[in-house]
């Protein structure tokens, strides 16, 4: 079968011919339809992230959309190595069935970002309806799609954070910060964006000096605890490090704020059957128009030249075995 194989971790994967798969106890084949470029595939390829391969060469892709034997079209991921989610053929760890009303390169595209946006929400934070969001790193395609997730469910309040210059105005958010600020106007603009109220969920794409300044304000007690969190405080979750993978933590904020600091990431995922809910869920908002992608098709084969073309970076590209 044809697929993007990765031979090198210093080279972009290739289009050529591996073994197709056959399938094992609990996994089921599939006939790939679309199969999305994500971050986390250029990161493993990159040999830069905890699931990168020990052994070379593998098929490049985590997931996918495609068709089962029976004939039903399915998200589905690919997590057995070597046979990822780029190719002809893959095997499917798990799925969930596509609604008709949604593309398949719509589908492919939507369920990292969305997944990225929605679980931070409701698995790690465990945000309940009334509860304020502040969003930083809000205008990025995950980033957007956590202001529309934070109101899907139920947030009384939505502040974004990020790049003014970067569309940070057009998110859809209540209030808006700027990132590109001294430390300490950021540390203000963000006591100011929060007001009394406070923030009882931090959702955080950058990591670095936002953060600092943010947990900056909780020590100052600039920034006020909500009372609508229960006593549950400020649940900070932290899902990308875009501009610092370290920051300062001084141990007095966590004696003087009630802040609780968590991860979201493929570490710590839900069990199977809360993930496959959540991503149902996603489709059923993509089919309303709730949540949207910008999904760029293109020939499976032209793996490599778009892989690291940066005029395409901030296209949500998806690649199609057929074309």
């Amino acid at each position: 079968m044809k697929a993007a194989i990765l031979h090198s971790f210093d080279a972009a994967p290739r289009y050529g011919d591996f073994e197709r798969p056959e399938p094992r106890a609990g996994e089921s084949l599939v006939k790939v339809l679309a199969a999305g470029i994500k971050q986390i595939d250029r990161g493993i390829a990159r040999g830069a992230h905890y699931a990168s391969p020990k052994q070379l060469p593998v098929v490049c892709g985590t997931d996918g959309v495609g068709l089962l034997e029976s004939g039903q079209r399915v998200y589905f991921a690919a997590m057995r190595s070597p046979f990822g989610g780029m190719a002809e053929h893959s095997v499917a760890s798990w799925h969930v069935p596509v609604p008709d009303a949604l593309d398949s390169n719509t589908a492919a595209a939507l369920v990292n970002p969305a997944l990225g946006a929605w679980l931070p929400l409701s698995w790690r934070a465990k945000m309940e309806p009334g509860e304020s969001v502040l969003v930083i790193g809000a205008t990025g395609a995950t980033g957007r799609l956590t202001v529309r997730i934070a109101r899907i469910l139920g947030a009384s309040r939505v502040v974004a954070a990020g790049r003014l210059k970067s569309g940070l105005a057009d998110v859809g958010a209540d209030a808006i910060v700027d990132t590109e600020q001294a430390p300490e106007a950021l540390r203000q603009a963000f006591a100011d964006a929060a007001g009394e109220r406070g923030f009882d969920v931090v959702v955080d794409y950058l990591w670095g000096p936002p953060a600092e300044a943010l947990i900056a304000g909780l020590t100052r007690r600039d920034l006020a605890v909500s009372r609508a969190g229960a006593g549950r405080g400020v649940r900070l979750v932290s899902v990308g490090e875009m501009t610092g993978k370290d920051i300062r933590l001084p141990s007095a904020v966590l004696r003087s704020s009630h802040l609780q600091i968590l991860g979201s990431g493929t570490g710590n995922f839900p069990p199977l059957p809360v993930l496959q809910e959540t991503v149902a869920r996603i489709f059923a908002e993509g089919v309303k128009g709730a949540l949207e992608v910008d999904a760029h098709a293109v020939p499976l084969s032209a793996v490599e030249q778009v892989w690291n073309d940066p005029a395409l970076r901030r296209r949500r590209l998806v690649l199609d075995p057929a074309a």
